[in-house]
């Protein structure tokens, strides 16, 4: 079981991965921890959610590409994946997972779909 949470930017293309943190279970070790570097221009980065400023991704040369391969190697088709709206997780890390438990589904909003709870 592995535990993710990507932060975003948004760019000239919408929101884009800028970092990939990957938490194992039960030890709670930082399997990957990578900032990544947007392929379109950034516009804001969100930095009052994600943490993310300009300075951290100074000097960056990950890329989307990059770290999705890390990841791959890290969660195979049969590791749980826990996360709070994996969806958008993985859409910006263009994958798709078969096993996942996902906090926004679990813990439903109390007005019903569209919404969803905030993780906080």
């Amino acid at each position: 079981m592995v535990a993710l949470d990507c932060e975003m930017c948004i760019t000239e293309a919408g929101f884009e991965l800028t970092r990939i943190p990957l938490t194992g279970f039960p030890s709670g070790a930082i399997l990957m921890d990578e900032l990544v570097l947007p392929h379109n221009p950034i516009l804001d980065y969100n930095t009052r959610y994600s943490g993310i400023t300009s300075k951290m991704l100074e000097g960056c040369t990950n890329r989307l590409e990059d770290v999705r391969e890390h990841f791959l190697t890290l969660v195979s088709s049969e590791c749980l994946l826990v996360g709070h709206a994996l969806e958008n997780d993985l859409a910006a890390l263009r994958t798709c997972h078969g096993r996942i438990l996902d906090t926004a589904v679990l813990f439903p909003h109390p007005k019903g779909p569209p919404f969803k709870s905030a993780l906080k």
